[in-house]
């Protein structure tokens, strides 16, 4: 296919999978919006799956450039504490007090507490009850010197950075939500519509005034989980309920450790649909509810944690918490704080998860989510390159270039885009968009494109090698009226007084002997991609050379005459059963310029070739009748053959009828001839010509009878020793020149 046509059927792809890749693109969205109205998304779970491996499989974060993981300590109670201390439930307030006062001796920076001081300390009447039983006095003064809430009050005043934490008890929920506790809340101005209204606090639990009016910050606690139990997202905000005071919310106590952190006064930060703003700062982007998506830590990194009861009995140098963020929680299996995070294969306390987020927030390590316009642009582009690609492949390859597609860009995002950049993009929904793509180009190839390929094959198939009928399905261009003019090689063969054989049997008999002998002659020419350019009755007639370039058609045409001739054996076996007789062909070629190409109406037009040599060619076939020999090539096709495997004998100089000028012409011998009966017979047969072209008849004589000796039916040499007998008295006017008059 020449470049102009390879343009512009590149051009007509092009737009095609622009149309394409909207109709996909609106699929893909269409299948994502049934999906998430699901229970549970099919495609969300897709997504959450392939983020969550890329950060299991993620050494190192590359975002905590400003505060390192070796600031950060989490003093844990975990299970050995609790084997040394007792039941945690049980500690006197006293045991956090020595805790913090340890800690703040160190000089940390910050101290955050995840867990609650919602109650006095304060023995329960069931112990005041059994000690009264048990005969103690002062029942009632000894449990008041038991409370230990002052020590924790003044250790909290002390340290001048520890924050406290609520919770948000959804159980104890009412219609009016009282106002009281509210005020000891540190509250953040927000934009009315920033975070959405099912994002908010509804009955808060606060610690007890004495420690509420001493800490630094009270923020939440609250770590939502997803559909499957995993924490994805942080709820760093959640709205104040409009019977309080509208328009303002409360965030979780990282949030207040991060801004005093920073130094940034909580009256000059605001929340607005982008997220957390200091004037036209964006410190922490945040999602319409008022959460972001987390960036976990890698594999190779760790936040240290320090057993509580080493701080407790002090094995731990106070020296050691100079500088750091200090945060407070536990990690003790019957405390029920462990959390499902994609990071880690087991589970993760709370507390890691604020601590995780306040480092996020510290470093400003967040994820960038593109917007749904930009993904959707990208998207788009992507979706028009496959399906390009899709267009452009076979269907086999187009399989694997899918696979290969998907694979690429999921280990992509999985190994590089997410750990490397901190990009997150929606990634089950390029995977589905490149099944999608696929899927269209498949349905488009099939009903669209392929439908004229498939009627021309059905139409032409029978007449026309495969090549042929792929280059004019591929190319409308090759359908237009017209033609070139080409050197190539004709071939028409015939079967010998077919006349005869007709008028002895009926027409469904001649039918189909004639279909079982032209299907196998078909079959020889398609060998070696040669066009059948029609049928005429028992005639064939067959091009080489085009329309596949061919540099070797004659070569290739007689390659074709001599398995004709073969399969014409064959033929004629399976028709002696048949009760046909045997019957015999005769086959001409030329080679030479001619015309090739569409040629007739607008309606109705061949493929086919038209020009002298193509006559030529055809009345070579009808000598083959004059010398009773089965292939006659001219001399353009033996000058133009080179494989030294094809034998060739000269038969002379003919001037067929509607010419003037002759032609050298020259018989193909059969390749299963014996090489030295041939070898010797040609040697006869030269000499023969030499001897008639310098006018020695005597002498060409006697080669003509040598040859006669060897091959005694030959007609050629019957022929031309009659010649020479009838100007042996008159040598000059002998000629090799032989003049047909008839076809």
């Amino acid at each position: 296919m020449s470049q102009p046509r390879m343009f512009k059927k590149l051009l007509k792809d092009l737009a095609a999978a622009a149309v394409l890749g909207v109709v996909c693109m609106i699929i893909v969205e269409l299948l994502q919006f049934a999906s998430a109205k699901m229970v549970r998304s099919p495609l969300q779970a897709m997504e959450d799956e392939v983020v969550d491996l890329s950060f299991h499989l993620r050494k190192q974060n590359q975002g905590f450039t400003q505060l390192d993981p070796d600031d950060v300590v989490i003093i844990d109670i975990d299970d050995y504490s609790i084997e040394q201390l007792g039941r945690a439930q049980s500690w006197p307030r006293g045991y956090d007090a020595r805790v913090i006062n340890y800690i703040a001796s160190g000089g940390p920076k910050a101290i955050g507490i995840d867990f609650l001081y919602t109650e006095s300390d304060s023995l329960g009447s069931g112990y005041l009850a059994q000690m009264e039983a048990k005969g103690l006095t002062n029942v009632q003064a000894l449990a008041d010197a038991l409370r230990s809430d002052a020590e924790l009050a003044q250790a909290i005043e002390s340290a001048g950075c520890v924050y406290l934490s609520f919770f948000d008890d959804d159980a104890k929920a009412t219609d009016s939500l009282p106002s009281k506790g509210w005020s000891s809340l540190s509250m953040l101005s927000a934009d009315r519509n920033a975070i959405v209204a099912e994002k908010e606090w509804r009955n808060p639990v606060l610690p007890i005034a004495p420690f509420a009016a001493v800490a630094k910050g009270i923020g939440g606690i609250a770590v939502p989980t997803t559909y499957d139990g995993t924490v994805r997202h942080y709820q760093m905000v959640q709205r104040v309920p409009e019977q309080v005071e509208s328009a303002n919310v409360v965030g979780n106590f990282p949030l207040y450790m991060m801004l005093d952190a920073k130094g940034i006064d909580r009256s000059e930060v605001k929340i607005t649909r982008r997220g957390l703003m200091h004037h036209d700062s964006l410190l922490v982007p945040l999602d319409a509810d008022g959460s972001f998506r987390l960036n976990w830590l890698g594999s190779e990194e760790k936040i240290r944690f320090i057993s509580y009861y080493k701080v407790w009995d002090e094995l731990v140098p106070a020296e050691f918490f100079e500088g750091k963020y200090v945060f407070l929680g536990a990690s003790a299996s019957g405390l029920q704080d462990l959390k499902t995070v994609p990071s880690r294969d087991d589970k993760m306390p709370g507390v890691e998860v604020h601590a995780t987020a306040f480092l996020n927030m510290m470093n400003g390590s967040f994820l960038e989510e593109p917007s749904a316009a930009q993904v959707r642009v990208v998207y788009y582009l992507l979706a028009v390159v496959m399906i390009l690609i899709f267009l452009l492949l076979r269907p086999l390859f187009g399989v694997v270039a899918a696979f290969l597609l998907y694979f690429v860009f999921r280990f992509s995002f999985e190994l590089w885009v997410l750990p490397n950049k901190g990009i997150i993009v929606p990634i089950a929904m390029l995977m589905m968009l490149t099944l999608v793509c696929y899927v269209a180009s498949v349905l488009y190839s099939y009903f669209i494109r392929e439908r004229r390929t498939r009627f021309l094959k059905n139409a032409f198939g029978a007449y026309l090698s495969p090549e042929v009928v792929n280059q004019i399905a591929g190319d409308s261009e090759a359908l237009q009226l017209g033609g070139q003019k080409k050197e190539l090689t004709v071939l028409f063969s015939d079967i010998r007084d077919f006349t005869y054989f007709s008028e002895r049997f009926d027409s469904q008999q001649t039918v189909a002997f004639l279909n079982h002998y032209l299907s196998a002659m078909s079959e020889v020419i398609f060998r070696h991609q040669g066009t059948i350019d029609k049928f005429i009755g028992d005639a064939i007639m067959a091009i080489f050379g085009a329309p596949v370039p061919q540099h070797n058609h004659a070569e290739k045409a007689c390659l074709v005459a001599m398995e004709m001739v073969a399969e014409l054996h064959q033929v004629n076996l399976n028709n002696a059963n048949l009760g046909f007789p045997k019957v015999a062909i005769g086959i001409g070629i030329n080679t030479g310029d001619m015309t090739i190409g569409n040629i007739g109406s607008k309606r109705r037009f061949d493929y086919t070739v038209i020009g002298d040599a193509v006559n030529l060619g055809a009345r070579l076939e009808g000598l083959t009748k004059f010398f009773d020999v089965q292939v006659i090539v001219s001399e353009h096709t033996r000058n133009a053959v080179v494989n030294p495997a094809l034998k060739f004998r000269e038969l002379g100089n003919v001037v067929v009828k509607g010419k003037e000028h002759p032609v050298k012409i020259y018989q193909l011998l059969p390749s299963d001839e014996d090489q030295l009966d041939t070898a010797l017979w040609l040697q006869h047969w030269e000499r023969a010509f030499d001897w008639m072209e310098s006018r020695n008849l005597p002498e060409a004589l006697n080669s003509l009878k040598a040859c006669n000796a060897i091959r005694q039916e030959d007609l050629a040499t019957y022929y031309y020793i009659k010649s020479c007998e009838a100007y042996l008295n008159n040598p000059e006017a002998f000629d090799l020149l032989i003049r047909m008059e008839s076809k």
